[in-house]
């Protein structure tokens, strides 16, 4: 019985503890690569 307990805890933790891996990662940080606004943008006299 005390191994079954130890086995769910193991994977309980491990659950968390990927989840709070994958929670730490900028996921934004690929949107933003791109250092200069693009000329469509900045043009305002179309």
């Amino acid at each position: 019985m005390t191994f079954i307990t130890d086995l769910f805890i193991k994977l309980f933790s491990l659950i968390l503890e990927t989840v709070g891996t994958l929670a730490s990662y900028n996921v934004c940080g690929g949107y933003f690569d791109e250092p200069e606004v693009p000329k469509e943008l900045t043009d305002l006299n179309r």
